[in-house]
C-alpha cells in the first residue's frame, strides 16, 4: 500500500499542509468580503472577494514555471521543501492583516498580494508532489498512489474547514478566522522539516546519472510537447471546475441565499469532504483494477450528462436539501475523474521535462478555470440571473477533460510514450 512508503507519506502529509493554507480563503470568502471589500452595491463585496480568491490561481503558472525549472534541474526533493517553506509568509500575512476599516485601500491590496504569493508557491507544490509520489511508486500502484495524493488535498482542506467551523462559532471572537491562518503558517513550517529528510526520486537520479538533465526544460516542452501541455491543461479544467462549483460556489449559496451561520456551513462542508475522501480512495482502487481511462471517462461523461438536470432541479427550489443533493451527486462523478489524474499526468511527459510539464500545463488550467470559475459564476448568476451557468461550465470542462481519451493521436500513441520508455 502507498502509505507503507515513508517517502511518499512525507510528501502526502506536506501536500495536505500546503493545501490547508491555500484553500482556507475560499471557505472564508463570504466572511472576508465585507471586512476587506466593503461596498454599498448588493453582492459586490462577495464578487470582489471571489476575484481575490481567484487571484491565487492566476499566479500558479508563474510558480509552475519557476519551481518546475528547479525541479527538473535541482531535483524534486529540494524544490518541494522550498515551496512549502515559502508559503509560510503569505499565510501568516493574511492572519495578521488589518481590515479596510483600519488601513483603507492597503488592506485589499495586501490581501491580493498574499494570495498571489500563496498561488505562486502552490504552482510548484501540487505538480512536484504528483511527480515525486508517482515516480516513487510501482507501476501496479500508481493509480492508488494518485488517489492518496488527491485525498491529501482534501484532508488538508478538511482540517482547515473543521478549525474554521470551530473558530466561527458564536462564542468565539469575531475575527476567529485569523487563528486558522496563523495555525496554517505554523503547519507549513512543520511540513518543511518533514521534507528535509526525504530521499531524491530514483528516476530523477538515474536521469541525472545519464547526463540527460536539460538546461531549459520549458523550452523543450514548448517545442516538442505542445499537445501534451494542452492535455494537462484540459485535465486540470475537469478537476478544478467541479471542485470550485461544489465547494466554493454552492457553499456561498448557504450563506448568501439561505443565511446559514458560517460555522454550520463549514461543518456541512466537512461532511462533504469526508465523503470525497471515501470516494477518491474507492475510485483509485477501481482505476487500479479496471483501468484509469474507464474510470475517468465515466466521471467526465457522467458529469456532463448530470450537471444541467441537477441545476435545473436546484433552481426550482434552492433550499438546503436541494443544494446538498446537487453537491453529493456531482461529487460522485467529480471524484471518479480526479482520483487517478496524477498518474495520468506523470505519463504525459518524459522524466527530464516532467516537473516543468505538469507544473506549467496543470497550473495553467487551474489559473484559467479555477481562478475564474467562482467569479464568473457569481457574476453570471447574480447579475444576469443565469442560474444554469454552473451547469454549462461543468459540461464544457468535463468534455474538455475527456479529449485525451478519445483523440486517436493521444499520449498513448505519441512520441512521448516512446521517450518515457527510453528513460527507464
Amino acid at each position: 500500500m502507498i502509505l507503507m512508503n515513508k517517502q511518499n507519506f512525507s510528501i502526502i502529509i506536506g501536500n495536505a499542509l500546503e493545501y490547508y493554507d491555500f484553500m482556507l480563503f475560499g471557505f472564508f470568502a463570504a466572511i472576508l468580503a465585507p471586512l476587506f471589500f466593503p461596498s454599498d452595491i448588493p453582492g459586490m463585496s462577495l464578487i470582489v472577494s471571489m476575484a481575490t480568491y481567484g487571484v491565487g490561481f492566476l499566479a500558479r503558472p508563474l510558480g509552475g514555471i519557476f519551481f518546475g525549472h528547479l525541479g527538473d534541474r535541482w531535483g524534486r526533493k529540494d524544490t518541494l521543501s522550498l515551496s512549502i517553506l515559502l508559503v509560510t509568509f503569505p499565510t501568516l500575512g493574511i492572519a495578521l492583516l488589518p481590515t479596510y476599516s483600519q488601513i483603507g485601500i492597503w488592506a485589499p491590496l495586501l490581501l491580493v498580494l498574499c494570495r498571489l504569493l500563496q498561488g505562486f508557491c502552490l504552482g510548484g507544490e501540487a505538480s512536484g508532489a504528483m511527480t515525486y509520489v508517482v515516480e516513487n511508486t510501482s507501476p501496479q500502484e500508481k493509480d492508488m498512489a494518485s488517489a492518496w495524493l488527491v485525498v491529501s488535498c482534501y484532508v488538508g482542506t478538511l482540517v482547515g474547514t473543521l478549525l474554521g467551523s470551530f473558530f466561527t462559532l458564536p462564542f468565539m471572537p469575531t475575527e476567529g478566522w485569523r487563528f486558522t491562518f496563523a495555525v496554517g503558517s505554523l503547519i507549513a513550517i512543520a511540513g518543511y522539516y518533514i521534507r528535509r529528510y526525504l530521499k531524491e526520486s530514483p528516476e530523477f537520479l538515474e536521469t541525472k546519472r545519464k547526463g540527460k538533465i536539460l538546461k531549459i526544460p520549458l523550452k523543450e516542452l514548448l517545442k516538442n510537447e505542445k499537445r501534451n501541455l494542452f492535455y494537462a491543461m484540459s485535465i486540470s479544467s475537469a478537476v478544478i471546475v467541479p471542485f470550485m462549483t461544489i465547494f466554493v460556489y454552492l457553499n456561498s449559496l448557504f450563506i448568501k441565499n439561505l443565511h446559514l451561520e458560517a460555522s454550520l456551513v463549514l461543518l456541512l462542508n466537512s461532511g462533504l469532504m469526508g465523503t470525497w475522501i471515501f470516494l477518491l480512495l474507492l475510485f483509485g482502487y477501481c482505476a487500479q483494477q479496471y483501468g484509469r481511462n474507464i474510470i475517468m471517462s465515466i466521471g467526465a461523461l457522467g458529469m456532463a450528462l448530470l450537471a444541467y438536470p441537477l441545476f435545473l432541479f436546484m433552481g426550482t427550489d434552492p433550499n438546503l436539501e436541494s443544494i446538498l443533493i446537487t453537491q453529493l451527486l456531482l461529487s460522485v462523478f467529480a471524484s471518479a475523474y480526479a482520483a487517478p489524474t496524477s498518474a495520468l499526468l506523470v505519463d504525459l511527459f518524459p522524466i527530464n521535462e516532467r516537473y516543468s510539464g505538469i507544473a506549467f500545463g496543470y497550473s495553467l488550467g487551474h489559473a484559467i478555470f479555477g481562478g475564474l470559475t467562482p467569479l464568473l459564476l457569481t457574476f453570471l448568476v447574480h447579475s444576469l440571473g443565469l442560474t444554469s451557468a454552473p451547469a454549462v461550465l461543468l459540461i464544457f470542462s468535463s468534455l474538455l477533460g475527456s479529449i485525451v481519451f478519445y483523440n486517436p493521436n493521444s499520449i498513448f500513441h505519441s512520441k512521448t510514450a516512446l521517450k518515457i520508455q527510453s528513460n527507464f
